[in-house]
């Protein structure tokens, strides 16, 4: 494993599989240690791996996270899975329904452009607007492992979608190729985590959402290289407080003062 994910690095013929593998790169390889597993662990990695993943909710990774988290850290971080019902109350209104309500103008505005035999003009306001899908930038100031983020970005590729068909129905095709490379991507959505295994995560769940709309959409054709990009867009910091570092407070004696935290003393 350790030296499939070297391959999958850097792209390329990987030996440990006999086959040719894209170019990952990306953070997700760099560190390609891989666990000692007995004979049990590995069964159930054969396991999981058999299993079809293509159709998985990117958000099952946060609560496998919340789980994994003692019940006093859970309450510590607010780490709490949220409903997709609850994250689409705050995201739909705050993001989706004032673009949808540019959409709507723009789509009004091209298809009056067209009717009157302005096809270039109606083609030009729909780049347009695609174009301002492809900018606007969200943010989620405690981002967790993601959730927030991944629902906008799956409503956002749906809105794209719309722009993309209509801009094929007026003929575009062709137009549709210059466009490749310009697309709604993780790099729009950014976070704020405290939690480094959140922060991985969060990156994880945006990529894992874009590649799933990518083969959703295009098919077996393969998303271009790299596949992953390390886009520094979530970042492992308190979104309130920034620090240039620590120090041990000590007391007369020199030594170290520590405190309860429930569980030991810590300085």
């Amino acid at each position: 494993l350790g030296e499939l994910w070297r391959d999958m690095d850097h792209g390329g013929f990987s030996p440990a599989i006999a086959s040719e593998v894209l170019r990952f790169n990306g953070k997700l390889f760099k560190q390609p240690g891989t666990l000692p597993l007995d004979k049990a662990q590995l069964a159930l990695l054969i396991k999981a791996a058999k299993a079809d993943w293509r159709h998985v909710e990117p958000a099952i990774f946060g609560t496998l996270l919340e789980r994994a988290l003692s019940p006093k850290d859970r309450h510590k971080l607010g780490a709490h899975y949220t409903p997709r019902a609850y994250v689409e109350r705050l995201v739909l209104p705050t993001v989706i329904e004032p673009l949808r309500a540019e959409w709507n103008d723009a789509y009004g505005a091209a298809m009056v452009l067209d009717a009157d035999d302005r096809h270039d003009e109606a083609v030009d306001t729909l780049r347009r607007f695609h174009h301002r899908l492809c900018t606007v930038r969200v943010l989620d100031p405690a981002c967790g492992s993601g959730n927030f983020l991944y629902v906008t970005l799956e409503h956002l590729k749906r809105l794209e979608g719309e722009v993309l068909n209509l801009l094929h129905d007026l003929g575009e095709s062709q137009g549709l190729l210059d466009l490749q490379g310009i697309t709604v991507g993780p790099n729009q959505f950014l976070g704020l985590e405290i939690n480094p295994r959140a922060a991985r995560i969060a990156e994880l769940v945006l990529w894992i959402g874009y590649l799933q709309w990518h083969f959703r959409t295009h098919g077996s054709i393969n998303p271009p290289e790299p596949v992953l990009r390390d886009l520094k867009n979530i970042e492992n910091r308190d979104a309130l407080i920034a620090c240039d570092g620590t120090r041990v407070l000590t007391g007369d004696d020199g030594k170290p003062l520590t405190r309860w935290d429930g569980l030991s003393y810590k300085p």
